[in-house]
């Protein structure tokens, strides 16, 4: 369960990003490291701290992942609200398919 969620974001948000621009082989390692690692992170957390549901608590965990990703690809791509817009844009996106999907 954990490697598909995390295959499922790596193919919702790597190519969303790189429609939106950033496609160059640089831009794409940056863009799958920085998913698997937050969506490994994330959901080992939820396995673990909150086995049989984290309730409210996945709002939160979910806004971590956003500043983790988007600080990652600011270091990467350079600050900016469009980052972070399409930062947001990305996890909003596949928690979306996630919560079809699961």
């Amino acid at each position: 369960m954990i490697a598909l969620a995390c295959v499922l974001t790596v193919a919702i948000e790597v190519p969303f990003l790189a429609l939106l621009g950033y496609r160059d082989r640089d831009a794409l390692t940056v863009t799958v490291c920085a998913n698997v690692i937050t969506n490994l992170l994330l959901n080992l957390t939820l396995a673990l701290a909150f086995p049989h549901g984290a309730g409210g608590w996945i709002y939160a965990l979910e806004a971590i992942v956003v500043a983790a990703e988007y600080g990652i690809y600011a270091a990467a791509f350079g600050k900016s609200w469009r980052v972070f817009a399409l930062t947001l844009a990305a996890n909003c996106l596949s928690y979306g398919f996630g919560l079809l999907i699961f």
